[in-house]
């Protein structure tokens, strides 16, 4: 087991700055091109404070390996997470398309400066503070559930704990991924597959529109998609965990590319 990692402190003042450069498209931008200034000021706070650091850090290191298997990831999930909201969510919501270039960047970044911070850089963080892979793993999944609820209870509307439970089961796919693999592509590509289909749309029910966080309770939260969540999760989870010498090992994975 790694002993507990010291962050220096251009670390951590390269995190909290990368944190505020992550919300504010949130809250002071409206444009569809909102989340690419967050994601260069990232990666540019990354090279200067972190120095030759920054790709391994945020999980972007070049691995001919890691690259091709997130592309065919992608590809899977694409095409699942298409099924899922053509075949499956259009048979109980009425969907309108939002297609076109424009959308699709604007899902792109918001999704990579998503994994950039929320994902590759507090995992990275947290097993460098405590080197116990399974409770860092859950723990950041149930703060990227919680995180959800609160937003769109602030500023949207209520989301269930049906839908809860299907993101913290994402969650908990994507950090062990990450946790696993040292590499971003992995969460990115699953994150950015569910999100190119589930919100470049407007849904509604018998004609009445649907706020976004409505829409959470019924895709998310749907019975069927909730169940194949977690079970896609206690596969995923269950695998690492129970391996011989993993819960040591998948907590240097990352910190050993440093």
């Amino acid at each position: 087991m790694l002993a507990p990692r010291r962050h220096s402190l251009d670390t951590l003042s390269a995190i909290a700055l990368g944190g505020a450069a992550y919300v504010i498209p949130y809250f002071l931008l409206s444009s569809w091109w909102r989340f690419i200034p967050s994601t260069v000021i990232i990666l540019a706070l990354g090279a200067v404070f972190l120095r030759g650091g920054v790709l391994r850090f945020f999980g972007l290191r070049l691995s001919t390996r890691d690259i091709l298997a997130s592309l065919a990831l992608l590809l899977v999930a694409l095409l699942l997470s298409r099924y899922v909201s053509k075949s499956y969510v259009g048979a109980f919501l009425e969907i309108v398309r939002t297609p076109g270039s424009q959308a699709q960047a604007h899902q792109f970044f918001q999704v990579f400066n998503d994994e950039l911070v929320m994902r590759a850089a507090l995992l990275t963080l947290l097993l460098g503070i405590m080197p116990r892979p399974r409770i860092v793993i859950l723990a950041m999944a149930a703060l990227f559930s919680v995180g959800h609820w609160v937003f769109y209870n602030w500023l949207d509307s209520p989301i269930g704990s049906a839908s809860l439970v299907t993101l913290f089961s994402f969650g908990v796919i994507g950090n062990t991924l990450f946790v696993k693999y040292g590499h971003i592509g992995y969460g990115l590509a699953l994150h950015y597959a569910w999100n190119f289909y589930r919100f470049n749309a407007r849904y509604s029910v018998d004609g009445h529109p649907l706020r976004e966080g409505a829409t959470f309770n019924y895709i998310e939260g749907d019975a069927w998609i909730m169940t194949g969540s977690v079970i896609v999760m206690l596969f995923v989870f269950g695998a690492y965990a129970t391996a011989p010498g993993q819960s040591s090992s998948i907590a240097s994975t990352t910190l050993r590319r440093q």
